[in-house]
């Protein structure tokens, strides 16, 4: 028969190296998928309930500094500011809420109305003063999104929409089905699932012992 690299592996060394390709690259994929839906779909879905409005800046101020972390082995603080903002909902009724940045700095800051983290405090101090003169300054208006079911979230912009939705969600998908169409073929090419000489009365044809 033709010699493949797996030819002096055992039937079920090569099952388990086969096994553990898939497995890896299932793992990979999963993660991936996990990770994205986490940080955009999850923002993504709940920012579609958001309406547009128009915003007024009634108060611009500062809780406790937050904890960040910036890197590996990095730990810093930003200035949590807090813009209070009216709005008229779909009933014309003037509501107050706080403002976020989008939908992203909602979900996973949802205490203060921007969230920045470099690993220099100055850095941190700068981005949050600059985002409270563009968008603090009391009695200031412009275009933001309210959500009905919440009167308190407002957000400036949205930053997802459908097609990135599906564009997060396809790409990793197609890379799962590829990982896992290589490695059958990798495994098929060089026979590591079990050689043809192998006894069949031992193995079945995934190396598994019969």
């Amino acid at each position: 028969s033709t010699m493949g690299c797996c030819d002096n592996l055992s039937p079920e060394r090569k099952h388990s190296v086969c096994r553990k390709m898939l497995c890896t690259g299932v793992f990979l994929s999963v993660a991936l998928i996990i990770m994205l839906g986490v940080l955009i779909v999850k923002p993504a879905i709940y920012g579609h309930a958001f309406k547009p409005t128009t915003c007024t800046v009634v108060s611009a101020d500062y809780s406790d500094p937050v904890d960040c972390s910036c890197g590996r082995y990095c730990y810093t603080q930003f200035a949590c500011l807090v813009i209070k903002v009216t709005y008229a909902d779909k009933k014309n009724a003037t509501e107050t809420g706080m403002l976020h940045e989008d939908e992203g700095e909602l979900d996973q800051w949802g205490q203060c109305s921007y969230h920045t983290c470099s690993s220099s405090s100055e850095l941190n101090a700068e981005a949050v003063q600059r985002f409270e003169n563009n968008y603090g300054q009391v009695g200031e208006t412009y275009s933001c999104f309210y959500n009905p079911n919440n009167e308190n979230e407002v957000l400036l912009r949205k930053d997802y929409d459908n097609m990135t939705i599906f564009h997060v969600m396809f790409w990793p998908s197609l890379l799962l089905v590829v990982l896992i169409a290589i490695t059958c073929v990798i495994c098929a090419k060089y026979k590591c699932w079990l050689d043809d000489d192998s006894p069949p009365s031992n193995y079945n044809r995934f190396g598994v012992p019969a």
